[in-house]
Formats: structure tokens, sequence, C-alpha cells
């Protein structure tokens, strides 16, 4: 079942993140693995949400 409250919270703040990531990940003086944090914590995510899921026996 889709929650479309969470589908529009989800859409804001990634155009409200989206530009500052950006910057974040492209600045010039930053840290090399930078970008590896962030998938990083995409795979995380991803992988708390599907065990959740998981558990609910919505898989």
């Amino acid at each position: 079942m889709l929650n479309y409250r969470i589908v529009a919270l989800l859409i804001l703040l990634t155009s409200v993140i989206s530009p500052l990531a950006f910057q974040w990940f492209t600045h010039p003086d930053g840290s090399w693995l930078r970008p590896y944090v962030a998938w990083l914590l995409l795979i995380v995510s991803s992988a708390l949400v599907y065990r959740r899921r998981r558990r609910r026996g919505q898989v």
C-alpha cells in the first residue's frame, strides 16, 4: 500500500537537500570519501526499510 504523505515528504526533502548535497560532494576542499558516505547511507537505509517490510510480511 502506498502512503502518499511519505512520498510527498520524500519529494520535498529531495528537492531541498539535493542541491546542498551536490555542493557538499563537489566542494574542492572536501574529503575523497564524501560520495562513499552518501552511498553507504543510501544502502543502510534501504536495508532497514527492506528489513522492516520483511518483518511485516509485505515482501
